[in-house]
């Protein structure tokens, strides 16, 4: 199995993951426990966590560790609100209540994706998931994965760089790679560094 768990308001239809990939929107399909619990008792080759869904790899890194063999981070963070102020995702929040059609647009257009949007929002569970990136973190274990690869694009205009580089210092022994890109990178470039030897990128 290869396993995309993607981005708050990373809808399958706003990106370039192919079908066959198994996919995961946080907080639309399932919460952290939901996910962790889906896969209790699952394995597979790839996994790819994207922006929340990096994160949320990285908060449990032991347990998915344990069940794939590779593992890609897309646009992944420590904690959301070192880069980006905690009242911009409040006035998200609250916009969400009145315009949620508008929010996730112009959310989507900012990470380089199709602005695309469901016919029904459920607003709720979308604003838990904008709530979780204000309040979760995570404490490194201090433990080199030799099977995790960071992936930033340049070009990313809602995470800086410095948030790869601050997990650059955390994970050590990892892959590390900045590629041309927003937020959201295309598929086929994740996929080309998939295919590469495991190895830090000598131009980071």
């Amino acid at each position: 199995m290869n396993l995309f768990i993607s981005g708050w308001a990373g809808f399958r239809q706003a990106l370039d993951v192919p079908q066959e990939w198994h996919f995961i929107v946080p907080f639309i399909d399932f919460d952290e426990e939901g996910i962790l619990k889906l896969l209790s008792h699952k394995s597979g080759s790839i996994l790819i966590g994207w922006s929340t869904g990096g994160h949320i790899v990285l908060k449990n890194l032991d347990f998915f560790s344990e069940r794939f063999e590779k593992i890609i981070i897309v646009a992944g963070f420590k904690r959301f609100t070192n880069y980006v102020n905690q009242r911009i995702i409040r006035k998200m929040i609250q916009k969400m209540e009145i315009e949620p059609e508008s929010v996730i647009k112009e959310f989507l257009k900012n990470v380089g994706a199709k602005p695309y949007v469901p016919e029904n929002i459920d607003k709720k569970t979308m604003i838990k998931g904008l709530e979780f990136l204000i309040n979760s973190n995570f404490i490194n274990q201090n433990i080199i994965f030799k099977n995790l690869t960071f992936i930033h694009g340049r070009e990313d205009i809602i995470l800086p760089l410095k948030a790869l580089y601050d997990l650059k210092a955390l994970f050590k022994g990892c892959s590390f790679f900045v590629v041309e890109g927003s937020h959201w990178i295309n598929f086929k470039e994740i996929e080309n560094i998939i295919k590469v030897s495991p190895g830090e990128n000598p131009g980071l």
